[in-house]
């Protein structure tokens, strides 16, 4: 049996504090029920307990007594009524041993074991509140200092978590192999995300790792497009799916764009390169000590020089790279920290400020790359009208940009290409395993377009 390391997670929460003594306390959601009605909202646990437990249970709460190092679970207690419809519990002593942790109570005994410690102090996030689970607690309670110690926690990854992220890259990448065989005219946008979620449940996740995105043509200009409720109705367009599965409570976040038809059209195929090469580039530079803005900039770098050779872009590269005009193409960042989360914590730690310039400012992590840090790699190129209408009223930008040869692409919508990845001791390590180079991505194109016709 694979046992959480959930003592391991909180002293390593405890280590970030600092702290000599005192208790940690945490606790996980609760059940909604949507109102005026006896159902249920789907649960999904709290991320920061999650991570310090491994319990996705609801009605659960954790402590670690920092001095002795002691971990204990507190379990919600399953009435024989309420056995009845969700089942018998497994027994105290399965819990703890299966989560890893030395002591195990029901949850109605938090207050006596909590007061039995006697702690100065007691360490609690500032969204927790400490009679969510039924009790109060009477005790010197700090919420400022917990947050940014389980967060800096969670960023670095420990080998359990990247094997379970690699499984969710695993199930997620198979399902778009599977989405790039079975795409045809007629079929809906709908459909594929469908099916796209069908396959990453029946591979093993639990659930979507947010809310997928099918967007075909034009649609993939919308950069958190949810619609999903248009035909494909062209050999000539693409269709970009940003989709993954969530894995043991891990997220996986894979983006492919692929042609309708059997082959890119000429301008698909052309922007589609320009991305493939700023993902390419960008990832070979993703190492340690490299700060993550500076693979953003690489990445409009590339993309620059590629929409020059297009004639998209004109005039002199560095001149270009200081009006930022790239970020009129590729108005969001390169990609985000991973983890239980989608868009994982961390991003910025304390006293980092976000950069007001385009592309730049939506930039969702600013930081040094380290070991056992995992992100998403997705560069993308848009043809997005409100955007580009700014960049036209503005004549420092506009003066870089041909907007003929704009309106020639427009029919392309947008292209992105996403990987998750963490950063080794001497590089990184892609888990994402789902083909993008245009060869391959045709070869699949090509074989089920002839399948279906």
């Amino acid at each position: 049996m694979n046992v959480y390391p959930a003592k391991q997670h909180l002293a390593k929460a405890a280590a970030n504090l600092g702290a000599s003594a005192g208790v940690i306390f945490v606790h996980g959601g609760e059940t909604l029920v949507h109102p005026d009605s006896d159902t249920e909202y789907e649960f999904h646990q709290d991320s920061n307990f999650y991570y310090l437990s491994g319990v996705s249970e609801p009605g659960c709460a954790a402590a670690y007594d920092i001095a002795s190092g002691t971990a204990i679970l507190f379990v919600r207690h399953v009435s024989a009524d309420e056995a009845v419809w969700i089942g018998v519990p497994p027994a105290l002593e399965d819990y703890r041993i299966a989560h890893g942790f030395d002591e195990a109570h029901y949850a109605h005994d938090i207050g006596a074991v909590l007061d039995a410690l006697k702690p100065a102090v007691v360490y609690m996030l500032p969204h927790h509140k400490a009679d969510q689970l039924g009790m109060v607690l009477e005790l010197a309670v700090d919420r400022e200092k917990l947050l940014p110690a389980v967060h800096d926690a969670r960023v670095f990854k420990d080998d359990a978590e990247i094997a379970i992220m690699r499984a969710a890259n695993r199930i997620s990448s198979d399902a778009h192999v599977a989405l790039m065989k079975e795409i045809r005219v007629g079929m809906n946008e709908a459909e594929v995300r469908g099916r796209f979620a069908g396959l990453v449940l029946a591979g093993g996740c639990s659930y979507e790792a947010y809310g997928s995105i099918a967007a075909r043509g034009r649609n993939a200009a919308i950069l958190h497009y949810t619609a999903n409720n248009q035909q494909l109705d062209s050999d000539a367009e693409m269709i970009l799916v940003d989709a993954g599965g969530t894995f043991q409570n891990y997220a996986s976040d894979i983006t492919r764009t692929w042609p309708v038809g059997p082959a890119f059209s000429p301008e698909c195929r052309a922007i589609y390169q320009v991305v493939l090469d700023m993902q390419s580039a960008v990832l070979d530079a993703c190492a340690p000590h490299r700060q993550w803005e500076d693979m953003h900039l690489l990445a409009n770098r590339v993309a620059a020089e590629g929409l020059l050779k297009l004639g998209i872009l004109q005039g002199d590269l560095d001149s270009i790279m200081a009006h930022h005009v790239v970020g009129y193409f590729m108005p969001h960042g390169i990609g985000h920290l991973i983890g239980i989360d989608t868009h994982d914590v961390g991003g910025y730690p304390q006293g980092v400020d976000r950069i007001d310039r385009p592309g730049l400012r939506y930039l969702r992590a600013r930081r040094e790359m380290l070991p056992r840090m995992a992100f998403t790699v997705e560069p993308g190129l848009y043809f997005v009208d409100a955007i580009l209408a700014d960049a036209k009223a503005d004549p420092a930008v506009a003066c870089f940009i041909d907007f003929d040869k704009v309106a020639e692409y427009r029919k392309v919508g947008g292209v992105r290409i996403e990987d998750n990845i963490v950063i080794t001791d001497s590089g990184h390590d892609n888990l994402t395993t789902c083909p993008k180079d245009v060869a391959s991505v045709e070869a699949i194109r090509a074989a089920a377009y002839h399948r279906h016709t």
